[in-house]
C-alpha cells in the first residue's frame, strides 16, 4: 500500500510542477512536463488526462499557423518581386 501512495504523491507532485511552470509563464519547461508524464507507464490516469489537457491547450490553432504561414510567404514574394524589378 505505501508503493501506491508514493507513486500518488509522485504524480501530485508532478501535475503541481507543471501548474507552477504555467503560472511562471514558462510553457516551453511545462509542455516538455508534460509529455514527460504522458511518456512515464506509472504515471496515474487522472494525470495523464491532465497532462494531454495542457499539450492540447498550448498548441497553436491551425488557423494561426496558416495565417502566419502565408504571411511569410507574400513577404518573400514582395522581396523577390522587388529584387528582380529594380
Amino acid at each position: 500500500m505505501a508503493r501506491k501512495e508514493r507513486k500518488d504523491r509522485k504524480g501530485a507532485a508532478a501535475g503541481g510542477r507543471v501548474a507552477a511552470l504555467l503560472d511562471a509563464g514558462d510553457h516551453g519547461r511545462a509542455a516538455a512536463e508534460a509529455r514527460a508524464l504522458l511518456a512515464d507507464a506509472e504515471t496515474p490516469e487522472a494525470l495523464r488526462a491532465e497532462a494531454a489537457d495542457i499539450l492540447a491547450s498550448l498548441a497553436p490553432d491551425r488557423g494561426v499557423v496558416l495565417a502566419g504561414a502565408m504571411g511569410v510567404a507574400v513577404a518573400v514574394a514582395l522581396v523577390a518581386w522587388t529584387l528582380l524589378a529594380g
